[in-house]
């Protein structure tokens, strides 16, 4: 069985002993009914793991006390994805932000579109945070997706850094099947705009192509905003891994 993975803000050398609370030793000591003497892994969410061997369960399973083993630092996942999302309804948004984190996604930017019908709610942010933390440890991704504030297609295109290629999922005349998209570019950081149920206006195309996106399409099938997300990271993911090979 494979060693379980949890989160630690910090991490310390290796030979340190810590403690381990909160959420993640009860999980720990609960859910996973870890002992002394079982082997765990910690990570940071910035790429640093550690190994560790848990010496005792105190506090009722509130707290752990580890021995650090060893430490290692992770190179972040290449290429480096930025999804700029419209937000879909209800549970769906879990799906996506779930998905696309255990693809690879490095960063998520909800998309303020004129036809968006989901805007975040105050508690949004630390909902997404946990679902992704979840999907980090469930996928053992040592690198924890950055939240970026709301911001509208237009924004999110002036952010985007020079050396970065912006793609728009907008099938029409024009747009190129992310297939060629990929094969051609190559991208090592790449933003991806999804615009909500109804498209992106006529005038939100232009003001992102106009700074440099490319429309792309991923076919003549309408997508649920979540499934064009998880597909276009996916594709993007899987041509990072195979160019590393």
């Amino acid at each position: 069985m494979t060693e379980p993975l949890f989160y630690s803000e910090a991490l310390a050398d290796a030979g340190a002993v810590v403690t381990l609370t909160g959420d993640e030793a009860r999980h720990a000591a609960a859910s996973r009914r870890l002992q002394a003497g079982d082997a765990l892994w910690l990570f940071d969410g910035r790429g640093g793991l550690a190994r560790a061997t848990l010496l005792q369960v105190t506090a009722r399973g509130r707290t752990l006390d580890l021995r650090v083993e060893e430490r290692r630092t992770e190179s972040p996942p290449r290429p480096a994805i930025h999804l700029a999302c419209a937000l879909p309804k209800g549970d769906r948004q879990g799906v996506l932000l779930d998905m696309a984190t255990q693809l690879g996604m490095t960063r998520f930017t909800p998309l303020i579109c004129e036809r968006s019908v989901v805007k975040p709610g105050a508690s949004s942010a630390d909902r997404w945070r946990r679902i992704c933390l979840e999907a980090c440890k469930q996928s053992r991704r040592t690198h924890l997706p950055e939240l970026s504030p709301p911001a509208t297609p237009r924004e999110t295109v002036a952010r985007t850094a020079g050396n970065e290629t912006v793609w728009i999922a907008h099938p029409s005349d024009g747009a190129v099947p992310v297939s060629t998209a990929v094969r051609q570019a190559g991208p090592e950081r790449v933003t991806i705009l999804i615009g909500p149920e109804g498209g992106f206006t006529e005038m939100e195309v232009e003001q992102a192509t106009g700074g440099g996106g490319q429309k792309i399409a991923l076919g003549a099938a309408i997508l649920r905003i979540e499934t064009a997300a998880v597909a276009l990271v996916a594709a993007l993911s899987l041509a990072g891994r195979t160019r590393a090979l």
